[in-house]
Formats: structure tokens, C-alpha cells, sequence
């Protein structure tokens, strides 16, 4: 049991060094419908962003007691920053800052004492900042732990297994503000779950009538990550505001680029001439009178093998007048062909009754 339980250790261990030695993973858009917003008609579009962070006031949650620490980031000034330069693939909007308004502002005060130090009378003044004629305000503003959870188990002959799940969810809203009359223009409010779901196995037997038992048990965990359910439901807002705005009139959507069709490559059709036409149309006439003369045979030849049947003439006869008549059909001047014309006309005449005049 000893070496069972150091070997256990000895593979757990190796796993969290592999797991450590995992190199850093650039964060995508986790919202793929912001790659497919269409670019905007009139160039991008200057914001700014103003108080955006957590309004929840939610602690972590836990079952046993209280955390100091938060439930959720609070860096969402940073998400929402980042979704709007992805918007479009980077075509709708220039976030001008103003989350540390203050910090640039200092920065700007010591160039500009720098260069007159430096350059006195004749130093060069900074240029104006970029201002935007609207700004986006709003929050994290719901948080909802355990809003639904449950579980299953079950156990037999000493096996057990169980599944436990719990589900979060969170709560976005943006505000976009006219500066110039302070009217909010647009409101919009996302929300999406997070899911945790944690499964386990245990095994439970008696190895001998006496004391000796054995009981194994293993499990696992698997919680959606909070920032990226965070970062999700911001981009999703973000998409939400774009479709609201062209629909209010605030933007329009760029049209989708015309084609003129003069200037599309020709397609080349070659045409026959008058010679041409003429060969082609003796080549099907040919190969229509083909066909008609097979279609001919083939009719010919059935009609008599039906007649054969009928009148129980022997194959070997049959054949043989068969290839007379189409040997008279071809020459019928021929003398055989005469004299059997003769006679079938005389046997017809025989057969048929007089009358008296």
C-alpha cells in the first residue's frame, strides 16, 4: 500500500510540473460575432469611457463561510476598452483615455516644462488632446450565485459515482451619453451563466472477513472562468450597442462594395461558321437516317418473327425468306423477285371468289 500510495504521489507531482511549464496563451475574442460587425460608413467613431467597474458589490461566494476577496475582476474598465478596439476587427471605434486622465495630464505638463527649460521662447507647444462627442458609462451590475445547482449519484456493489453542477450569472449594462446635450442616447444590458459542474468515483470493498477493506475514491472539477465570462458578456454589449445605434440612425452601416460588370473579365464564345453549320447539320442527318434504318430492321425482323410464330414455319425457312425479302426490297427487279411477285399475285387472284356480272 505504501509504494501504491507513493507512486500515486509521484504522477500527481510530474503532472502539476507539466502543467507549470505551460507556456502563456494570447487571450482571442471570445465572442465571434464581433469580427462580423460590418465597418461603419463614416469612419471611426471617437468615445470615451468613463466608470465602468464592478457595482455588484459581491463577495466571492463560498459555502462554508465568507471571503474578503471579490467575485469578479476588477478591471472591467480594461475588458471594455479592448472590445471596443476589436469591434469590427478594429474598424468602428477610437477610445480616447481617460481612466487616468490625471496621469496623462501630469505627463503632458512635464514635456512641455521640459522643452521650455530646454528650448526656452523658442519651444513648441503641445497639440490639443482628442475629445469624443460621446462617452459610455455603466457596470458589472449583477452577480446571482447558485441560481440553479443540483446533482446525481448512485451506488452499487460497493461503486458509487456522482455529479454535482451549479450555476452563476452575471449582468452587464452600458449607457452611451451625448456630451454636447447629455442625453442618453442608447442603453444596453447582457447577461450570461457560468456553469461549474464537479463529478467523482468511489469504490468501496472488503478484501477479507477480518479488518482489511479497501476504499478508493477520485474526482474532479470543471468552473467557466469569471473574468472571461466577464470579457464575453462585454463584448457581447459591445456588438448589442453597434446594432442599436444603426438602428436608432446614430451610425449607418458601410455598404457593400459594387462590382461594375464592365469591368468583369469577358468570356470568350466561339462561333461557327456558315460551313461549319452545314457539316454538322448533313453529319445528324446521317446519323438520324441511321438510326431510322436500325429502328427499321429491328421492326421488320420482330414483325416476321411474330408471323413465324404463328404460322409454325421452321427458323431455317423463315431465315432464308427473310433474306430474300430484303434482298428484293433492294433489287426488286431482280428475276427470283419477279417470278415470286407473279406468283403471289396469281394466289391472291385464285383466292378470291368470282362474282357473276
Amino acid at each position: 500500500m505504501n509504494r501504491f500510495v507513493i507512486l500515486l504521489l509521484s504522477v500527481l507531482l510530474s503532472g502539476c510540473t507539466t502543467l507549470a511549464s505551460m507556456p502563456p496563451k494570447v487571450s482571442a475574442i471570445a465572442y465571434s460575432a464581433m469580427t462580423k460587425v460590418p465597418p461603419p460608413a463614416n469612419g471611426k467613431i471617437v468615445l470615451a469611457v468613463y466608470q465602468f467597474g464592478d457595482l455588484t458589490g459581491q463577495q466571492k461566494p463560498n459555502d462554508n463561510f465568507g471571503e474578503m476577496s471579490k467575485a469578479i475582476t476588477q478591471g472591467s474598465v480594461n475588458l471594455l476598452i479592448k472590445a471596443l478596439k476589436d469591434a469590427g476587427e478594429g474598424k468602428w471605434f477610437r477610445v480616447v483615455e481617460r481612466d487616468s486622465l490625471q496621469s496623462l495630464l501630469q505627463e503632458r505638463k512635464l514635456i512641455r516644462t521640459t522643452r521650455q527649460m530646454t528650448q526656452g521662447d523658442k519651444a513648441k507647444p503641445l497639440g490639443p488632446m482628442l475629445y469624443a462627442g460621446a462617452y459610455l458609462t455603466g457596470g458589472i451590475v449583477g452577480y446571482d450565485s447558485n441560481t440553479l445547482s443540483g446533482g446525481y449519484g448512485h451506488r452499487i456493489l460497493g461503486i458509487g459515482y456522482s455529479v454535482q453542477y451549479r450555476q452563476d450569472t452575471v449582468t452587464v449594462m452600458l449607457r452611451l451619453i451625448n456630451v454636447v446635450s447629455g442625453e442618453v442616447e442608447l442603453t444596453v444590458m447582457t447577461e450570461k451563466t457560468i456553469l461549474s459542474v464537479g463529478a467523482g468515483k468511489d469504490k468501496f470493498k472488503y478484501l477479507d472477513l477480518d479488518t482489511q477493506l479497501l476504499e478508493v475514491e477520485f474526482g474532479g472539477a470543471m468552473n467557466e472562468p469569471v473574468t472571461y465570462a466577464v470579457r464575453k458578456t462585454i463584448e457581447g454589449a459591445v456588438v448589442e450597442l453597434v446594432n442599436a445605434g444603426q438602428k436608432k440612425g446614430l451610425w449607418k452601416f458601410k455598404a457593400p462594395e459594387w462590382k461594375d460588370p464592365g469591368t468583369m473579365p469577358k468570356v470568350e464564345v466561339d462561333i461557327p461558321t456558315t460551313e461549319e453549320l452545314l457539316e454538322e447539320i448533313v453529319e445528324v442527318d446521317n446519323e438520324l437516317r441511321e438510326t431510322v434504318k436500325e429502328n427499321q430492321a429491328k421492326t421488320y425482323a420482330q414483325h416476321h418473327e411474330e408471323k413465324l410464330a404463328e404460322q409454325e414455319i421452321p427458323k431455317e425457312v423463315f431465315t432464308q425468306k427473310l433474306l430474300d425479302e430484303l434482298e428484293c426490297g433492294v433489287n426488286p427487279h431482280k428475276l427470283e423477285c419477279l417470278e415470286k411477285v407473279t406468283n403471289e399475285t396469281s394466289n391472291t387472284s385464285s383466292d378470291t371468289p368470282h362474282t357473276d356480272r
